[in-house]
């Protein structure tokens, strides 16, 4: 069995929120216990038009890892671009925390 996706307690918790969500206003019940599962939720909520379900997207993208982030784009879960432009995606010679020009 493949080894769960790992978040952070704040990511967690919007996932939980999507859940919700997504079944309120899809009628889909999505439940957290497999990466397909977790996958299936989140191309549900990218594609919705509810603002309430895309700003809680919205949050759950911006804590991701850059691999997490690519991993995600790859399986063809939508992901806005300046999303995509988080330091460490594209490789570069400034580190990932100094993800800024020096003096």
């Amino acid at each position: 069995m493949e080894p769960l996706m790992i978040f952070s307690e704040t990511n967690i918790y919007i996932l939980s929120k999507l859940v919700a969500l997504v079944r309120r206003d899809t009628g889909t019940r999505h439940r957290l216990n497999s990466n397909d599962a977790i996958k299936h939720l989140l191309h549900d909520a990218s594609r919705t038009a509810d603002e309430r379900i895309q700003s809680f997207y919205y949050r759950f993208l911006e804590n991701l890892t850059p691999e997490q982030l690519v991993s995600f784009k790859a399986e063809g879960i939508q992901i806005p671009d300046q999303y995509m432009r988080k330091p460490g995606i594209i490789p570069t010679n400034v580190g990932r925390q100094y993800a800024y020009a020096s003096r």
